[in-house]
């Protein structure tokens, strides 16, 4: 989800609905969201896709029904997933390593995959997959990054030839069966080979890894990285120094230190705020803060190298040792209005949210306020069960999968529940599961939803892992979408994510801006309203 923030523009309320924005409202609104625009398109020219991912992705907070900006986020998130695995080791090193008899099987098996897995599968063919492929490999040939560690030798001309032939002679080409596309896909890596030197398996790897977009936004190819990163996250477990990292006045400092990592335990401790000068010998400065993020991951057991300024301790050198790290995904805070906040759901959350909710009874709490703001999902199942939490009666949610006969519809009988007057806080942000546990909420009159109308993710992907090679390297996995939620009402999240009775909204910001939190503290006003009830 996108680093950028958001500013508060004003408060709208409505009884059964929302209140329309007043015209002199509006229009600051349009010129900031046309100045947002013209951002984006220029750091897509300079080929920037994280920055322009980021910024479209706070153009669509403020407005989803904007189908251009959506195309062009959707374009500009696909560049993004290809210059990240451009420049993965572990893609590489492991999956470019591959034989061309084991690219083209592992190309076979995404196509596979792809063709019978997939929940929109009757929507997709060898051929739609087959030129998407074709696509990934063409804007690769643009690619700077790409040609210099795969054809620096090659002529610009021989190279602009190529994606010419690529559009003429294949894109156009009728491809009725798997086989066929097969067939052609080794066409096209031995031309590649042929004509530019271009090694096989890059071309064969560019090919599967394009027809992963053939589906929808949300299914793509993992990297091993991505998905050793990805599996650990649902367990509740990261692997780095324990540091997060955040612009201020243009300046890289820590923006927090996370309990049980090897940050936390330096002595003289590292805080918040401190300046950082370089990383591994890089001068900060010349470090983006998400290059930078980046730098303080890879495998455990690593160390990396950090300079800091402190105003307490100077200026010093600290060698931080990669490990596993235990993320908590809830955290709380004690009061009559008690303060609940779930960041995530994973394999620990449900402890974690019970254990929370003890504790702020016990502590007297009158009211909850639950704040998925941030909350891109996670478990479905999780969320689920975290529904039930809340709500001792009535339809959660409804799954809709490959196979009707496993359509579920998945209710809450728990006379146990917590009654507790309850608010719970969405935003752009808020997607996937989370929009599962807020629109639960909502539908059945459980609770009062404040902030953002949410992402509109109403779709799950499983996680697929493809096989190692024979010699044991691991080749990633695919994250492919296999099922759809529905509200208890029976409306589709997708597109439309869960619309607030008290609409909070906020004009996108750039990195480093602060915003005032109105959207917290009209959560606590609701809830006190609710408790004078």
């Amino acid at each position: 989800m996108s680093r950028l923030r958001l500013v508060c523009l004003g408060l709208l309320i409505g009884g059964a609905g929302l209140v329309a924005v007043h015209a002199a409202s509006a229009s600051p609104l349009r010129n900031r969201l046309k100045e947002l625009r013209e951002r984006a398109e220029y750091f897509e020219r300079q080929a920037d896709w994280d920055k322009a991912c980021e910024i479209y992705e706070a153009i669509l907070r403020s407005d989803r029904n904007l189908p251009d900006i959506r195309r062009r986020y959707h374009h500009s998130l696909r560049r993004s997933w290809q210059n990240y695995r451009h420049r993965d080791p572990s893609f590489r090193k492991e999956v470019l390593g591959l034989e061309y008899g084991q690219a083209m099987r592992l190309y076979n098996l995404i196509q596979q995959t792809l063709l019978h897995e997939s929940l929109d599968k009757k929507r997709v063919s060898a051929r739609s997959l087959f030129r998407k492929g074709l696509e990934e490999l063409r804007w690769a040939l643009g690619d700077p990054a790409f040609l210099q560690a795969h054809l620096s030798a090659a002529k610009p001309l021989e190279i602009q030839s190529f994606q010419e032939l690529l559009a003429k002679t294949w894109n156009a080409m009728p491809i009725g069966s798997a086989r066929e596309a097969q067939r052609q896909v080794r066409e096209v890596a031995l031309a590649a080979h042929t004509i530019l030197g271009l090694n096989a398996t890059t071309v064969i790897l560019e090919l599967a890894c394009g027809a992963c977009h053939a589906l929808d936004e949300h299914t793509v190819y993992l990297t091993p990285t991505q998905f050793r990163e990805l599996c650990s996250a649902l367990k509740g477990e990261t692997v780095g120094v324990g540091l997060t990292l955040m612009l201020h006045d243009d300046q890289l400092v820590i923006g927090e230190v996370i309990s049980g990592s090897a940050a936390a335990e330096l002595m003289p401790p590292l805080l918040p705020g401190d300046s950082v000068v370089s990383i591994d010998k890089k001068p900060a400065a010349q470090l983006p803060a998400e290059v930078a993020q980046e730098m303080l991951e890879g495998p455990a057991g690593s160390a990396v190298e950090i300079v800091v300024q402190s105003s307490v301790m100077g200026m010093r050198t600290v060698t931080l040792r990669r490990r596993a790290i235990f993320t908590r995904s809830v955290r709380y805070q004690v009061g009559t209005v008690g303060y609940l906040q779930i960041t995530c759901f994973h394999e620990a959350t449900l402890q974690e949210l019970d254990d929370a909710l003890l504790t702020l009874t016990k502590a007297g709490a009158k009211a909850l306020i639950l704040d998925l703001r941030g909350n891109g999902g996670g478990i479905f199942d999780v969320a689920i069960d975290a529904a039930r939490r809340f709500l001792p009666a009535g339809v959660i949610a409804s799954l809709q999968t490959i196979d009707a006969r496993q359509n579920t519809i998945y209710e809450s009988k728990n006379p146990d529940a917590c009654l507790l007057p309850l608010v719970v806080l969405v935003d752009g942000d808020t997607a996937s599961a989370a929009e599962v546990l807020a629109g639960g909420l909502k539908d059945n009159k459980r609770a009062r939803i404040v902030g953002q109308s949410t992402f509109g993710k109403g779709c799950t992907q499983s996680i697929l892992k493809l096989p190692n090679t024979p010699g044991g390297l691991p080749t990633g996995g695919i994250r492919v979408t296999v099922a759809r939620f529905f509200s208890p009402s029976g409306q589709p999240y997708s597109g439309n994510g869960v619309l607030p009775h008290i609409l909070i909204d906020r004009l996108a910001m750039l990195p480093g801006m602060v915003a005032d939190d109105a959207q917290l503290r009209e959560a606590h006003l609701q809830a006190q309203r609710l408790l004078s009830r």
